[in-house]
């Protein structure tokens, strides 16, 4: 269906895939181009960095330290601003994460040997800033992707952070219970140490959880954001050697810290602004690509069907046809695109019927899902017959915008239904004449029955001249019989309301006095052959003439589950136990003659069933299965 739909706005879609082609190139090198640009001004400014550790340790360490906050800050925003288009929860916790670590990185910071402005603190204070702030840190890495799915609320995210960044600076300033982790003389403490291992073990399970979950991640941000750890890691065991806080080990760990905040800088500022599909949008091209997938297969499935499919838009014009249908109107899929399918694909005959079955689907006046049969017209100047079925589309708002139409290719059988049909006529002539012919000749052998009869008076002579006379009877009824049963599915069946032919057969049969006859299923149709009639004609006579002292007969239904039971009571003699399935039997003729064989024959055209459930000496009961789908109401109508 796509590729069908592609093909119907072919120039168009060619030319604006080309501007988007040439959009996507321009953009691709204008970000590949900033990222380039954001690793040369990174570069320069580490060189920058390290030139100012020789000139001033604090000031090389306040820039520094400011560099990561700056950073820090601008993810923050970039995912708080995000945070409604947000497709997965990483961004959220990083960016707000990364702004409660720089709070504490801007009072590390200040409280840096050096600066002066925390009276009465020696070097431990900065030291245990900083590794509050490494765990806070490393803990938002882990669990970023651990989040990535959930889609956490933003100021349940912004409350936790608050929290956990309060109780790390109250349990160093107000409530001192945090360990040391530096020692004027001796240097770094074991719980610092320690802690670097531990945060950079933190550090790795963030990695390793992010690379499992690459493919939320557009490949430039997943491989930043793991090179990124992976220098942080680098940069928490540099922390661990020095003895100074002015010491080489430290300057290289601080540098090594500003290169992995430059890459998050690439990967979620750089490339949140020039890409936002690739950070905000994590998802979409997987999403886009998985749609594809599925169009295509759609359309593939389509092509491949053996069904012809058309969908006409709210001007009955052509909107789309699969492969099938191009080929049985000889007529490629972007020619027929746009053409007003009665006056370009029906001939001139039906077309007038085609509009007024557009127009009745689009008004609701006409049932969906009706088999309707409608020739088209190929462009080879070939008619082919079709079987539709027909579906109204409509928009998101319920409004009716086209029809779907799937159909079959009936012509063949068409063609050979109509060319049994004419044999059937011919035969059912022959048949005819046959019958009026013996008939003839029957009433012709009565005659001289009756005149040898006449002319002796011989009993052995009267004797053979009745048993003729039977077998003269007997042939006669044989030959009526075989024109009812000829007549069966001879014509299509109908829907036919039971109560109106139990009305027809009483005014024919004429009721004795004292029979009383009720039938109460107003409304009640039934979808059988058009003899049916005779069923229902068949019961009341055999009730009448074999019930015995009969004086009611009763019609009634009942339903079966999905089916519908159709029920016909007398209260005469009944039918022997052993007789309850013969009745139906051919055989059984020869007392009561073919109607109840002609019954079952007539309700089995449409699937219908007869059994007789009677109890013998109470009466018959006769019950009649009408398959789901063999009955309604009026007012079930489709």
């Amino acid at each position: 269906m796509l590729n069908n739909l592609k093909r119907t706005e072919s120039s168009a879609h060619a030319a604006r895939s080309g501007a988007e082609s040439r959009w996507g190139r321009i953009e691709q090198e204008a970000a590949e181009s900033g990222v380039w640009r954001s690793f040369t001004v990174l570069t320069v400014l580490l060189a920058a960095l390290a030139a100012t550790s020789l000139y001033s340790y604090l000031l090389f360490h306040t820039i520094a330290e400011f560099v990561a906050i700056a950073i820090a800050i601008a993810v923050f925003i970039v995912a708080w601003n995000a945070r409604t288009m947000r497709e997965n929860g990483y961004l959220l916790v990083a960016g707000t994460g990364l702004l409660f670590v720089a709070g504490i990185e801007l009072v590390h910071t200040l409280a840096y040997d050096g600066m002066g402005i925390f009276a009465g603190y020696d070097a431990n204070l900065p030291t245990q800033l900083w590794i509050a702030s490494r765990y806070l840190l490393a803990g938002t890495l882990l669990a970023a992707p651990l989040l990535l799915r959930r889609k956490p609320g933003s100021r349940r995210v912004f409350a936790v952070f608050a929290v956990v960044t309060a109780l790390l600076l109250l349990s160093i300033f107000a409530v001192p219970v945090f360990p040391d982790c530096y020692i004027e003389g001796s240097g770094l403490t074991e719980f610092k140490v320690w802690s670097e291992y531990v945060i950079a073990a933190l550090l790795t399970l963030g990695a390793v959880t992010v690379y499992r979950v690459r493919d939320a991640f557009s490949p430039r941000v997943a491989g930043h954001l793991i090179a990124a750890v992976i220098v942080m890691i680098t940069s928490e065991l540099a922390f661990t050697l020095y003895i100074s806080v002015y010491g080489l080990s430290n300057m290289i760990g601080h540098l090594l810290m500003v290169l992995s905040f430059g890459l998050i800088y690439v990967a979620f500022v750089e490339t949140g602004i020039r890409q936002p599909y690739a950070l905000v949008f994590t998802g979409l091209k997987t999403s886009e690509e998985r749609l594809m997938r599925e169009k295509n297969r759609l359309a593939q499935y389509l092509d491949i069907a053996g069904a012809l499919f058309v969908v006409l838009d709210r001007d009955g014009r052509v909107a789309l046809i699969n492969r099938r249908a191009s080929e049985v109107l000889c007529c490629p899929a972007d020619a027929a695109a746009g053409e007003p399918w009665a006056e370009r694909f029906v001939p001139p005959s039906e077309r007038k019927r085609c509009r007024a079955l557009f127009t009745g689907l689009m008004q609701g006046e006409v049932g969906a899902n009706e088999r309707v049969k409608m020739p088209v017209a190929a462009m080879d100047g070939g008619e082919r017959i079709i079987a539709w079925h027909n579906t109204v589309l409509r928009d998101e708002s319920g409004a009716v915008c086209g029809i779907l139409s799937s159909g079959e290719d009936i012509t063949e059988q068409q063609h050979a239904e109509e060319a049994l049909a004419r044999a059937n006529a011919k035969l059912n002539l022959l048949a005819g004449i046959t019958r009026h012919d013996i008939l003839n000749q029957i009433t012709v052998a009565r005659a001289y029955i009756e005149f040898a009869g006449e002319d002796s008076e011989d009993p052995g002579v009267q004797a053979c001249l009745g048993r003729v006379r039977s077998a003269v009877d007997e042939i006669q009824k044989q030959i009526e019989f075989s024109r009812d049963y000829h007549d069966m599915g001879v014509m299509a069946p109908v829907w036919q309301r039971p109560q109106d032919l139990i009305a027809e057969s009483v005014s024919v049969l004429t009721l004795p006095a004292g029979v009383d006859l009720r039938a109460d299923f107003p409304g009640l149709e039934i979808y059988a052959d058009p003899m049916v009639k005779k069923v229902f004609y068949n019961l009341i006579d055999n009730a009448v003439r074999h019930g015995g002292s009969v004086t009611e007969i009763r019609f009634s239904c009942a339903r079966a589950g999905q089916d519908l039971l159709i029920v016909c009571e007398d209260d005469g003699t009944g039918i022997p136990d052993g007789e309850k399935e013969a009745i139906f039997r051919e055989t059984y003729k020869r007392r009561y003659g073919h109607g109840l064989f002609l019954v079952a024959g007539i309700l089995g055209i449409t699937g219908m069933t007869i059994r007789e459930t009677g109890e013998s000496g109470k009466g018959a009961r006769f019950e009649i299965t009408v398959p789901n789908g063999g009955w309604r109401f009026e007012g079930e109508r489709e």
